[in-house]
């Protein structure tokens, strides 16, 4: 389940039950801002219109919209007003999808009301877009402290910038991985650089887990989370790789971020040959506190070599692990 940002007080909040929505509204959590807005089912082109036009203004730093909780406008509160469950996270979906351009990506999760009456609430994640700003009518709309806007041109202008500035970002991220490889000169076997870095969102989004004293646990519970994932392995069935993350057990602390690697690569990054049989079998992954994640992983040729170019071998497999490690730590 993605958590929800109420207040600075409240950064990762997760309901999972109407108790919890009521729990909030009891108190006071609940109040419209840059990244939360609450309303009722849309019921008309007219409201998918302008849902659409409030999921484009979220998408350029993400939010959530709670449907299903309502605002009463004379005594300034909010309220549950539950909505038919049925059709409304795919009719949701369509709006993204249809109106938006480009279209969006959102993330729904129902919650069902203890009446058990086919009603109940949706959670619809916004996540930051990297390719923000989304037109609506050909009208672009950010969002301010409560409401959403209408953006000028030079903020327009800005944002497609970002945006433009958002590839090279990236490359720039996967070149200086690659020129601080710890294993340079060891070998003669390729290696796998994986980079992850949200382009958009709190500053701090990790920190809960970096900024812990248990945080070695926090991480490998993580990972642990995604080696268990029931879909992920049936995905990845008969394509096992060597390195892989079972073998990121030792933890190091990093600038503004943790690390797990293997047993011959040390807190500085320096790889260290003990002599044993693949010893050259190094994998690393780094979670900064700005939700940044770094796989490395070496002997890729000796993987791709033993599974053939037929499969999809190690660096996809690799490559659906840290999105499902994405998924866990961002959430």
């Amino acid at each position: 389940m993605t958590s929800i940002y109420l207040s600075s007080d409240n950064p990762r909040w997760m309901p999972k039950t109407e108790a919890d929505l009521q729990a909030a509204v009891d108190g006071s959590l609940f109040e419209e801002s840059h990244h939360l807005d609450l309303k009722k089912a849309p019921s008309s082109k007219g409201d998918n219109k302008e849902l659409a036009r409030d999921l484009s203004s979220f998408a350029v730093d993400g939010g959530t919209l709670i449907i299903g909780v309502q605002e009463n406008k004379e005594s300034r509160t909010f309220e549950l007003a539950p909505q038919p469950l049925n059709g409304l996270p795919e009719k949701i979906e369509q709006v993204a999808r249809t109106i938006p351009d480009p279209p969006l990506t959102i993330l729904t999760e129902e919650i069902s009301a203890a009446a058990d009456d086919g009603t109940g609430y949706l959670i619809v994640h916004i996540p930051a877009s990297p390719v923000a700003p989304h037109m609506v009518d050909n009208r672009y709309f950010g969002r301010a402290d409560k409401t959403k806007y209408l953006m000028g041109d030079a903020e327009v202008v800005s944002l497609h910038a970002r945006r433009r500035n958002t590839e090279a970002d990236a490359l720039a991220l996967l070149h200086k991985e690659m020129d601080e490889d710890p294993l340079a000169d060891v070998g003669a076997q390729s290696h796998l650089f994986l980079v992850a870095q949200p382009m958009a969102g709190r500053r701090h989004m990790c920190l809960p887990i970096t900024g812990a004293q248990d945080w070695n646990m926090r991480l490998h519970t993580l990972i642990r989370r995604v080696q268990e994932n029931q879909s992920l392995r049936a995905a990845l069935a008969n394509q096992g790789f060597d390195p892989d993350l079972s073998q990121a057990h030792q933890g190091h602390r990093r600038a503004r971020g943790v690390a797990l690697s293997s047993s011959s690569l040390k807190a500085d990054r320096t790889y260290v040959a003990d002599g044993s049989w693949g010893e050259e079998n190094v994998i690393e992954v780094q979670l900064f506190e700005d939700g940044g994640l770094r796989l490395f992983m070496a002997r890729l040729s000796a993987a791709v070599g033993r599974h053939g170019p037929e499969d999809e071998g190690s660096s996809s497999s690799s490559t659906r692990l840290l999105s499902s490690l994405l998924g866990t730590c961002w959430s």
